[in-house]
């Protein structure tokens, strides 16, 4: 009778051992899919902020707080490769030659497109810069003066833009090529627009739609 206690004792601890063991390969493994499931959504996030900069890109001219230079999509897709290149050894589910080939085409075609985004960067910078900001009465708009260069001719241009959200628009109001910016710009009669440019005599006017946001004429 002791003996078959002692052996049913034996069994019984086996059986705990092996449970417990059970238990701790499962929060391993969880842990686990919890560190790839983030890693996965960290690499891709910034796969989609380098996507989505492209076409921020393109819309900024008409509105205007979507003005972010053009290298920040290879940057994003540069961080991306890195991140993923920095943990898929840990945590990719694939052999090394499968994400080690993934990474070299992700990172080859990252680098071919540094050379062409940086010199589109540098062709659009015209190197503007704020001279003077006029209020409307409202507060819904403003008339923003802002110098550049065209080429390597000083120049000046006038912008019309909403004070909203991200999505504040803008329209070209006046533009002058080799030219000094007005001596003064002011809203009048709600919707009117009135530019004094230098040495001239009289102020030139427009009006704009406040909806649809369009100048009566450039």
């Amino acid at each position: 009778m002791s003996g078959h206690v002692r052996r049913t004792e034996r069994a019984n601890g086996r059986g705990g051992a092996s449970g417990a063991g059970g238990e701790g390969t499962g929060a391993a493994d969880r842990a686990l899919r919890r560190r790839r499931l983030v890693w996965s959504l960290a690499v891709l996030a910034f796969f989609a902020a380098g996507v989505a900069t492209v076409p921020a890109v393109v819309l900024a001219n008409r509105f205007y707080r979507f003005d972010v230079p053009i290298l920040a999509a290879p940057a994003c897709w540069t961080a991306a490769v890195v991140l993923y290149v920095a943990f898929a050894p840990r945590l990719s589910r694939y052999r090394a030659r499968v994400w080690g080939s993934l990474a070299a085409v992700l990172g080859l075609v990252t680098v071919a497109l540094w050379p062409p985004a940086m010199l589109v960067d540098t062709w659009a910078d015209d190197g503007s810069e704020v001279v003077e900001t006029e209020v409307s009465s409202d507060g819904r708009h403003e008339l923003v003066t802002e110098s550049f260069h065209s080429l390597i001719d000083p120049s000046c241009r006038v912008w019309l833009r909403e004070r909203g959200g991200l999505f504040s628009r803008q329209a070209l109001v006046w533009e002058g090529i080799d030219s000094m910016c007005p001596e003064r710009v002011a809203f009048a009669d709600g919707t009117g627009i009135s530019i004094t440019e230098a040495d001239a005599a009289e102020p030139v006017t427009t009006t704009f739609d406040p909806d649809r946001l369009r100048t009566a004429g450039i």
